[in-house]
């Protein structure tokens, strides 16, 4: 046999296996993407009844928790009782009063005290009127719709167990709390929650009517504030190649999050109606919202195949390590993407909600409208400095970031960084301690740049130390360099994590971070500015336990 038919035979020996192998390979893949994807939507629709449950359970104590506040009110003032109630509890639209035959008499439907009172009568005529009953209608006690059979799972069972208990606590709710309030017979009342559709909105109206049956009396649930509170439980328990949406009764996305934008031409993975919000529903989106089809599997069989040969031919280790580098950056583009853009919308969305009270002029109550004021205010520096950190990110990642230096007093800018902080320090529980000197400390740096530091660190000590109950700001210096130390009394950071902090995306796997939204970014951020300036910032163990992160900075020198 001469030299090119054993080349042609080397050849057919190396590529006919390897063409069976990536045709086995291609079955096997086909198969197991078929049940991969199976147990994805399970999976998903596991996950959608734990939020949809979450909500449910959510909304109910709301109402719950308003019904016993009606019920406390039985034997007093009612009408000054409820108007009293009215102004403090910013989950409360509307109040009234409704005797049997009688109709409404308070408020007075005669002559409405406000444009409010008189839309509040006119939206609910046919209840004060008598045309309806104040139960709510069957049909809108039961989903309007349900999974399909292969995605009612164990999560399901665990749900039911959950809302069956909350069901009974509801029906002792009435008997204990009537018999507990002022002038009780021991005779249990009646009450319960309807669902009102008007202006193509949905609209949650309580009501209670002791035994005597003199008078009926009830609330209207503010759904702003209500929903407003519900966001939070659409993000958590979503995984990264996973969007939720929350539609109105009009069919209309009210609230999504997730990995990617949904669409109108998206098919979610699973869909649940909520209990607690009749006519509105929760879906849950997987990869890019569309169901993979079978050519699709073809194509990755094909691929693979080809793989196969190419790399048996010319060098699998090549390809592989270009494989994971490629999919790490993918990865990290996703998860950064995801992360930011999830963290822009929430103070977006509370922005807008708030604004939009205010601005319909529905608010009668001024600490109603100081608190939403300071909540926009809030939400707007936080969204700030967000901005800011994406900006300072690009920057450094192309090499354009450049520092404005200037003399400035340290003392002072950390006393006015402080001061802004100290709200939300706060509110997290956090007692600040200074440790500072009282003489000015002139300093030769970027004074933007060393606020972006200080923001980012206080922010990850809000987020993650809140519960050691104190933060410490210590300044220290000497002839040619100063030492800023913020020390807390948090969970700490293992010692192997301390330098993978500073990592760009980089984030510790626990419980505690898990339910923090973030990107990876801040700390990355912040050192990379402080050795912008020709400083450094360490990460270090409290003796007592809790961290210290600590920022050492040039006194008078611009680095070179």
């Amino acid at each position: 046999m001469n030299r090119p038919k054993l080349i042609i035979a080397a050849w057919l020996l190396l590529l006919v296996p390897t063409l069976l192998l990536g045709v086995g390979a291609w079955q096997l893949l086909k198969s197991e993407s078929e049940r991969f994807a199976q147990r994805e939507l399970q999976t998903a629709a596991a996950r959608l009844a734990t939020v949809a449950g979450n909500i449910e359970l959510a909304v109910a104590e709301v109402e719950d928790g308003l019904m016993q506040r009606l019920i406390s009110f039985e034997g007093g003032d009612l009408a000054q009782l409820l108007a009293d109630w009215r102004q403090e509890n910013p989950l409360v639209r509307n109040v009234f009063i409704w005797q049997p035959g009688s109709g409404l008499t308070y408020p007075n439907p005669e002559m409405p005290a406000s444009d409010e009172e008189q839309i509040f009568i006119r939206r609910y005529l046919p209840l004060f009127s008598g045309e309806l009953d104040w139960q709510q209608p069957v049909a809108d006690r039961m989903p309007a719709a349900t999974p399909s059979a292969a995605n009612r799972i164990a999560a399901d069972s665990i749900l039911s167990e959950r809302k069956e208990l909350r069901q009974l606590a509801s029906r002792a709710l009435i008997a204990s709390e009537s018999s507990a309030a002022p002038g009780a017979t021991g005779v249990m009342g009646e009450g319960g929650w309807r669902s009102w559709y008007a202006d193509d909105q949905l609209h949650l109206i309580g009501w209670y009517q002791p035994a005597d049956g003199i008078q009926l009396y009830g609330v209207e649930l503010e759904m702003m504030a209500l929903l407003s509170r519900l966001l939070g439980s659409l993000s958590p328990a979503i995984d990264g190649n996973e969007s939720l949406a929350l539609f109105d009764g009009s069919n209309h996305i009210f609230h999504q999050s997730g990995a990617f934008e949904i669409t109108a031409q998206s098919n979610p993975s699973a869909s649940r109606s909520l209990s607690g919000l009749p006519h509105w529903k929760l879906n849950i989106y997987t990869g890019s919202g569309e169901k993979t089809p079978e050519s699709a599997f073809l194509l990755i069989g094909s691929l693979l195949t080809g793989s196969f040969v190419v790399a048996i031919l010319l060098g699998g280790s090549l390809l592989l390590w270009q494989a994971v580098r490629n999919h790490r950056d993918a990865r990290q583009k996703t998860s950064f993407v995801s992360n930011v853009s999830h963290e822009l919308k929430t103070p977006l969305t509370t922005i807008r909600m708030y604004a939009e009270l205010l601005g319909e002029g529905k608010i009668d109550s001024a600490q109603k409208q100081h608190s939403y004021l300071q909540t926009i205010i809030r939400e707007s520096q936080r969204l700030t400095r967000l901005v800011n950190n994406i900006l300072d990110f690009s920057r450094l990642e192309q090499g354009h970031k450049t520092f404005n230096y200037s003399d400035f007093d340290l003392i002072e800018l950390l006393e006015d960084i402080l001061l802004q902080q100290s709200l939300r320090l706060d509110e997290a529980g956090l007692k600040l301690i200074k440790q500072l000197e009282t003489d000015p400390l002139p300093i030769h740096g970027d004074r933007d740049a060393i606020e972006q530091i200080l923001l980012n660190l206080i922010d990850n000590a809000i987020k993650y130390a809140a519960q050691g109950g104190e933060l410490i700001v210590d300044l220290r210096s000497n002839p040619d360099k100063i030492e800023l130390s913020l020390t807390d009394r948090g969970p700490g950071i293992p010692s192997s994590q301390r330098q993978k902090i500073f990592d760009k995306f980089h984030r510790l796997d626990s419980s505690l971070t898990s339910s923090q939204p973030g990107a990876g970014l801040g700390l990355s951020i912040a050192r990379q500015l402080a050795r912008g300036m020709g400083g450094e910032l360490r990460c270090t163990a409290r003796e007592t336990g809790g961290t210290c992160f600590c920022l050492s900075l040039p006194l008078d020198k611009e680095p070179s």
